[in-house]
């Protein structure tokens, strides 16, 4: 049985790669509800309802809004977007965060 659940998970995987693909490159978009607020640690949480208040923002500006340092929202932020909650993107020196909708 657990080989069988194995190649069940593997073949999940290969499903949702072969989507990406065929979507040309484009990501798979993660809903971003409530509950999915929920399930992140706090750190996190604070960092993603300070950045839905602002809409869009730099590090700084979540920051002055969770009374942390730039440096650590600017980790927080970046690990949202690997998690693929948010998005950024560069205008000049600066990075902008956005919550994918």
């Amino acid at each position: 049985m657990e080989i069988v659940d194995l190649l069940k998970r593997i073949l999940d995987v290969l499903e949702r790669i072969e989507k990406k693909i065929s979507n040309n490159g484009e990501e798979e978009k993660i809903k971003f509800d409530p509950f999915t607020l929920l399930e992140l640690p706090d750190n996190l949480r604070s960092t993603a309802m300070a950045l839905i208040k602002l809409g869009r923002g730099t590090a700084s500006d979540v920051a002055k809004i969770t009374g942390r340092g730039r440096a650590i929202e600017s980790h927080y932020l970046n690990t949202l977007v690997k998690m693929g909650y948010a998005k950024k993107r560069r205008e000049g020196r600066r990075v902008i965060y956005e919550i994918r909708g």
